[in-house]
């Protein structure tokens, strides 16, 4: 009974310590935001379900990491969280428009800014905010 506890507590632990998988890109900090969407000009049901965020390396920035996650907020607005990124480290955090969203003269939406790198510290939080436009 003794050998079958030890053998359960071993497994449990080196299960603990292997969880996770992909080789060192997981982390425990946090970029978080809004996405403000235009008052008129845009046609789309879902605006906030065509929107990504990308938080990636510099060095590889359409591999994005990280568990994403955009959803519609108050004030024609979208909030997005992207957990689970490396800290320490520079990262580069941009916004994707689903090919779905348009603007009514069937152009794509403008991303202002452009992708911008961050640095966040151990289980830290770094804010980024996104806006969208439809012409001048």
């Amino acid at each position: 009974m003794y050998r079958i506890a030890v053998a359960a507590l071993v497994l449990a632990a080196s299960g603990c310590a292997t969880t996770g998988g992909g080789g060192g890109r997981e982390g425990n900090a946090t970029i978080a935001g809004v996405v403000r969407l235009p008052e008129s000009g845009l046609r789309a049901e879902d605006a906030c379900g065509q929107l990504q965020v990308i938080v990636a390396s510099p060095a590889a920035p359409t591999q994005g990491m990280g568990d994403s996650m955009v959803k519609p907020s108050r004030g024609n607005r979208c909030s997005f969280t992207v957990s689970g990124v490396p800290s320490n480290t520079d990262l580069q955090v941009g916004l994707a428009v689903g090919g779905g969203l348009k603007c009514e003269t069937g152009a794509a939406p403008t991303v202002t800014p452009e992708p911008s790198t961050v640095k966040v510290s151990d289980y830290g939080t770094a804010t980024r905010d996104f806006a969208l436009s439809c012409g001048a």
